[in-house]
């Protein structure tokens, strides 16, 4: 389940570029940015088609409608592109809140299912450490800055990464689920303490190598982001202890240096989920052995 907005566009992106691309297409789509300058250049190109007014005329009143135009995005965007950038983030906290519900509700499901129980308390772990970082957050910084909304959507981005590597453990794991590691271990050793082997027997014992090495491969693959995940819950931590600090007087450091430290911890982080996994080791040549 890819957590995409209900509007079809790109993955949730929280992050100030974004936002201020929202801002300016908003504020460029106004009607008092966009009707001036095509009435003004319609009504110049017509008057002068007719010859109603002189071209020097003509040219004035197109120039006037992109003059209000354009002055009406100046006085939008640059004297209050925070009120639209602040629009941005409410929009996406809000589709991010309703995909989390419902992605945590089936992957808590899924991994049931699957016996995976460190991802299943994975998936509790993160509602509630990302339930009281925002807690925190809010305590310290007022929701209405827009300091508060990009802290915030980046928190969402890590939550939003550890969803989905719990997401690809059930994909994998699903893959894996009707092979039964014992009982391959067992054929293999049965079938490697023949004394005669028939050709069809070392075939048997390949087949069963490979499917013991996509079982391994698979296993390592999914400790592997069940640990990414750990790492991102001790982010949160670290990242909820540095808000913290922004109401300690006695820190050396100033309020910005704090909430920079906070917001590059959670960045590395999510740096760090979009990395490709290290391809997992596998094991058919040690089998073989």
């Amino acid at each position: 389940m890819q957590m995409t907005p209900k509007n079809g566009q790109n993955p949730l992106d929280f992050s100030e570029a974004a936002a201020k691309r929202a801002a300016l297409s908003e504020v460029i789509q106004h009607p008092l940015t966009l009707w001036p300058p095509a009435v003004g250049m319609a009504t110049a190109f017509g008057l002068g088609l007719f010859g109603i007014v002189t071209a020097p005329v003509a040219m004035g009143i197109a120039a006037g409608g992109l003059i209000v135009g354009a002055a009406h995005w100046a006085t939008r965007y640059l004297g209050g592109s925070d009120v639209y950038m602040q629009k941005y983030y409410a929009k996406l906290h809000e589709e991010f809140d309703e995909m989390k519900k419902e992605k945590s509700a089936k992957l808590a499901t899924d991994l049931k299912k699957l016996g995976c129980e460190r991802g299943q308390i994975q998936v509790d772990q993160f509602e509630e450490k990302f339930r009281n970082l925002i807690e925190v957050f809010r305590r310290v910084v007022s929701e209405q800055e827009l300091t508060f909304s990009r802290f915030v959507g980046t928190a969402e981005r890590v939550y939003k990464s550890s969803l989905d590597n719990l997401d690809r453990i059930v994909t994998m794991l699903l893959n894996i689920d009707d092979i039964d590691r014992d009982d391959i271990g067992k054929r293999i050793a049965s079938l490697k303490r023949k004394a005669t082997r028939t050709p069809a027997d070392e075939r048997s014992i390949a087949a069963l190598q490979e499917q013991a090495g996509v079982y391994d491969s698979t296993q390592q693959e999914v400790d592997e982001l069940l640990a990414r995940n750990e790492e991102a819950l001790a982010t949160l931590d670290k990242a909820g202890n540095a808000a913290v600090r922004l109401q300690d007087r006695t820190s050396s450091q100033t309020p910005q240096e704090t909430l920079a430290d906070a917001m590059e911890l959670l960045n590395n982080m999510i740096a760090r989920a979009s990395q490709k996994l290290t391809p997992a080791i596998v094991l058919e040549q040690e089998l073989k052995h």
